[in-house]
């Protein structure tokens, strides 16, 4: 027994908290006190002691663990090391041989795994998307085989795949049914490691915190139990009966004062039930992470499939063990919650665990308030406050509506995104004067704005269709335009442009973005054109040469533009949202010091109010503004004429004849 519990033992994976130099001189009871928390521990007998470190432990302490202590019944720091509980690994391997034999109506494979106590293989194919029946086989000398499984699905479709199969034996026979559709070629098989049993995973509590619909694709926003735990996997559920979807997992981080979406695992999931046979069902998104905030971005592709319909998510998390050496018996303390303190450096490499440090594994007590506790200075009690700020060069503004005091989240809508620069720059939130210190964030993510697309074909050109597609403002940042068609069959060369004036008031077309579509009674699927720049006028034009073939009919035309959020602390006083100064330069923060307290607090949904002008323009500069008017040009020529006139009077006159 103890040499199963040593073996369960080096199945940790290694992600020591401190191994390092020696363990420093005892500490007085009386500096923990800017420890936020505390623990109890009941130790029975000396010697080497597991403990677990629960949820709530590892959601007090940072995401370094770097303040986590352990301190003995006098109070002394104790060396202690953590490590998580991970199944073993082992490299797979090809297999012993492999046979491939074609049939009129079949496709027969023969592997030899070259060891009968292997739990099965998985095949090998080029073939990205395909879905088979199966018979499987085993036998222990090649010759007399036995049935395994009947109608097992093996299949590879859009990142999904069930390519493996269970079937510990020496040989194994699968035969693949190809009546329904060609055959598929397969290239060999890799056997799969005989491992030890992995460890349970535990679960952690979750709630779906938000559900957002873009274009093409769901979001949740998952709020996890407790943060900085080691998770490791992600369950979906669902009554849809068919999908198949791709799932990113991520978090928010601050990359050079901007605040993006990191992606941290992914994976497939899927429910298929071909020809009303037996299902697969694959819901589960591995992970491999410990976030450092409660908050998990998921991203569902949808394609131009419905939005999913998630019913619940589940998350199980990996098991974090603690290890030390307690010199005698007594009530020990595991210290938690101090924001600056520098991490330890123990010295716990002879460290031997044994069989009784494995046999029973303590549990902390309940996390309770240091009764002795005195905060720390921090960078809490520091005022976000911005410098004062000159709005007369702005051009608009709108009014922030806050409806609860803390952290904010607010989506710039088309107003700011048409008439604010390119990159944002020139975005300011402001109160009594003074700026609001804010993070920009710029998730991965689109909104669809639809559009009608209205005939205006030219008379002149009759094997030519076109639509005039009308924004709703100038200067939308727009991405890309999905077009989709009733049309059964057709194959036309799409063109996208603007009409836009140069500086003489001459209209030339601007292209935006060109492609080929077709469809067939199989597959009626939507284009989707990428702008290789933002339009600047309000209508485009697509067009189309229908050669010798009837018109198409568009039935749908959807643009997207990109999401950007400021995250921003702020009371219920009032806040304005400054944009369009041309010439202003970004901003730059110090909130950007305390970034990550921003990112991992519940954000409350900040709203804007219309659009105001914050003056009058006067008439000269609307009219130098709007260069290409015809107004312009009258009062240039209006200034002409008059320069000529003065010039004729200054002029000398004629000699009387």
């Amino acid at each position: 027994m103890t040499r199963n519990l040593l073996s369960r033992h080096r199945s940790f994976s290694a992600i020591t908290l401190a191994w390092l130099a020696a363990v420093p001189a005892p500490l007085r009871a009386a500096d923990f006190a800017e420890w936020k928390f505390r623990q109890a521990l009941r130790v029975e007998a000396a010697g080497v002691v597991t403990f677990a470190v629960p949820p709530e432990t590892l959601d007090a302490a940072r995401a370094d663990r770097g303040d986590l202590r352990l301190l003995d019944p006098a109070g002394r720091e104790v060396a202690f090391a953590l490590a998580a509980v991970a199944a073993p690994v082992a490299a797979a391997r090809p297999a012993k041989s492999f046979r491939a034999a074609l049939t009129a109506t079949a496709t027969q494979l023969v592997i030899e795994t070259g060891d009968a106590a292997s739990p099965g293989f998985t095949l090998v194919t080029p073939t990205p998307r395909f879905v088979k029946r199966a018979r499987i086989e085993t036998s222990d000398d090649g010759r007399a085989w036995q049935i395994a499984a009947e109608g097992a699905l093996l299949f590879r479709e859009a990142g999904a795949a069930e390519l493996g199969v269970r079937a510990p034996a020496a040989f194994v026979r699968v035969t693949l049914d190809d009546t329904r559709s060609p055959p598929v070629p397969f290239t060999g098989a890799t056997i799969l490691p005989i491992t030890a049993a992995a460890p349970s995973d535990l679960p952690l509590g979750v709630r779906i915190a938000r559900r957002d619909e873009f274009a093409g694709e769901t979001v949740l926003t998952l709020e996890l139990a407790a943060a900085r735990t080691p998770l490791a996997n992600l369950r979906f559920a669902t009554d849809a009966r068919l999908f198949n979807r791709r799932v990113t997992v991520g978090i928010r981080a601050l990359v050079e004062e901007d605040t993006i979406e990191r992606t941290l695992a992914s994976g497939t999931i899927y429910r298929l039930a071909p020809d009303g046979e037996a299902e697969v069902r694959h819901t589960r998104v591995p992970l491999d992470f410990a976030p450092p905030t409660r908050e998990l971005i998921v991203h569902i592709a949808n394609g131009d499939s419905p939005p999913l319909a998630i019913t619940s998510v589940e998350v199980t998390r990996r098991e974090l063990r603690g290890h030390f050496d307690a010199a005698a018996p007594g009530d020990y303390a595991l210290l938690s919650g101090h924001t600056q303190v520098a991490a330890p450096r123990y010295d716990v490499a002879t460290l031997r665990l044994g069989a009784r440090a494995l046999e029973r594994i303590l549990t902390p007590g309940p996390l309770t308030p240091n009764p002795a506790y005195r905060a720390p200075e921090t960078l809490a009690g520091v005022a976000l406050a911005g410098a004062a700020l000159d709005t007369a060069p702005w051009r608009f503004r709108k009014a922030v509506r806050v409806a609860t005091a803390g952290v904010q989240q607010l989506e710039l809508d088309l107003d700011v995104l048409a008439q604010a620069q390119r990159g944002l720059g020139d975005v300011r939130l402001v109160r009594d004067g003074a700026q609001v210190p804010f993070l920009l964030e710029r998730p991965n993510l689109s909104r669809a704005l639809e559009l009608t697309a209205k005939p205006a074909d030219d008379p002149k050109r009759p094997r030519v269709s076109r639509w005039e597609i009308a924004l709703p403002r100038t200067g939308l940042p727009l991405t890309r335009l999905t077009l989709s068609s009733p049309t059964a069959l057709f194959q036309r060369q799409l063109r996208l442009f603007e009409l836009i004036a140069d500086d003489r008031g001459n209209r030339h077309e601007r292209t935006l973005a060109s492609a080929e579509w077709s469809h067939t009674p199989e597959n009626k699927g939507p284009l989707t054109l990428a702008l290789s720049t933002p339009p600047t006028s309000t209508a485009l034009v697509l067009e189309t040469e229908n050669g010798d073939n009837p018109p198409i009919t568009l039935s749908g035309v959807t643009v997207a533009h990109p999401v950007a959020r400021l995250l921003f602390k702020s009371d219920t006083t009032p806040v304005a949202l400054y944009y369009g100064h041309a010439g202003a330069a970004a901003p730059r923060y110090d909130l950007a010091l305390v970034a990550s307290q921003i990112l991992a607090a519940t954000k409350e949904a900040a709203t804007l109010g219309p659009e105001e002008p914050t003056s009058v323009e006067a008439w000269p500069a609307r009219v130098l503004r709007g260069g290409n008017s015809i107004l312009f040009w009258g009062a240039l020529a209006l200034v002409v004429a008059v320069l000529l006139s003065v010039v004729a009077k200054l002029l000398p006159k004629p000699p009387a004849a």
